[in-house]
């Protein structure tokens, strides 16, 4: 039999782990677009491989809009290291920087599956412990 207090407790707990969960809900979300976002450049980067010469894209301008433009060279792309700063790069080398960014992104996710698996595992124990301590 559980005691007023172990309720309590309970509860308490019970909520600030559903918004742990919440939390990890969004960073896989946010993993999961940047993942997609990722797979794009790589599909892209792929294609421009294969290319002989210029190839005609559809760039980007945001808000799910487009533009018509022409990709001149597929020798070189420019790269974000971060903090701002994008430096130029061969196209494999661009390619496995991306690649392995997204192996970092894909690493990144299943750590905080599995994180939110025990939050979860944790939080269907305290529903449990709260039902049982309600029918008493």
């Amino acid at each position: 039999m559980a005691t007023k207090e172990q309720v309590a407790r309970a509860l308490a707990e019970l909520q600030i782990i559903e918004q742990i969960v919440n939390e990890f809900q969004l960073r896989i979300a946010t993993l999961d677009a940047a993942l997609k976002e990722h797979e794009s450049a790589i599909s892209l980067i792929e294609e421009m491989k294969k290319a002989e010469g210029g190839m005609e894209v559809l760039i980007p301008i945001g808000g799910g809009n487009f533009v018509h433009g022409t990709i001149t060279s597929t020798e070189k792309m420019e790269v974000s290291v971060g903090a701002g700063v994008v430096v130029t790069k061969s196209v494999e080398e661009g390619h496995q920087i991306i690649l392995k960014r997204k192996d970092d992104l894909i690493r990144m996710r299943e750590a905080y599956i599995q994180r939110l698996q025990e939050h979860l595992t944790r939080a269907a124990e305290l529903r449990k412990l709260l039902e049982s301590a309600r029918t008493e």
